[in-house]
């Protein structure tokens, strides 16, 4: 299956291409990269996630992906499946497994410095994370999380380690370091290749 990128907070491409770089040497072939201007917290996560449906919808043409997402990618990915997915009534586009490193699953306090939309979304405890606790615990969704005790953006770092799915600590020295960690890229191609049941929604 092809593959979705996407990156966080104030991110970039070049992040994951050691990822990239990894899983072409294992075999895979197909990536499909998003990349979006507002990136630093001055517009909220769901208009992010609108412009991902959008670029899924008038860009990937297979019916099933997969999705790595960094930081704040994750939440995006999220809130596209929560608020996005259903409304694509053109074609049905299914996502397999969502791949997260050091996503804020519940929030940073880094996220109080500013009072901006994209900054409250990633406070612990807001609304948007907690309506994304309650959707994935209701839906049997493919999460594997990669989190790392050192992390200094998403603080504390276990909060990016889902209450779903499988996880994995590694023991980066920063944030950034977790996106080539060898042992994350390990738990990442152990997962794409495991054989876990697609993605359901409850009605």
């Amino acid at each position: 299956k092809p593959i979705l990128f996407i990156h966080g907070f104030g991110g970039y491409v070049e992040q994951y291409q050691p990822i990239i770089k990894y899983l072409e040497k294992k075999g895979f072939e197909k990536f499909y990269e998003f990349e979006y201007n507002k990136k630093f917290g001055l517009t909220s996560i769901n208009v992010v996630a609108k412009e991902l449906a959008d670029y899924i919808g008038k860009n990937i043409k297979e019916d099933t992906i997969d999705i790595i997402s960094l930081s704040q990618g994750g939440i995006i990915a999220l809130t596209y499946l929560k608020d996005y997915l259903p409304l694509q009534k053109e074609r049905e586009i299914n996502i397999d497994k969502i791949f997260t490193l050091c996503t804020p699953y519940k929030g940073s306090e880094l996220a109080k410095v500013a009072d901006f939309p994209g900054f409250i979304d990633l406070r612990p405890g807001s609304k948007l994370l907690k309506g994304l606790e309650v959707f994935v615990k209701q839906n049997k969704i493919n999460i594997y999380s990669v989190y790392t005790p050192f992390d200094l953006t998403v603080f504390p770092g276990w909060n990016a380690k889902s209450t779903v799915g499988k996880s994995k600590i590694v023991f980066a020295p920063t944030h950034p370091a977790v996106f080539s960690y060898p042992s994350a890229l390990k738990f990442i191609y152990k997962g794409l290749t495991d054989k876990d049941k697609p993605i359901t929604f409850i009605k």
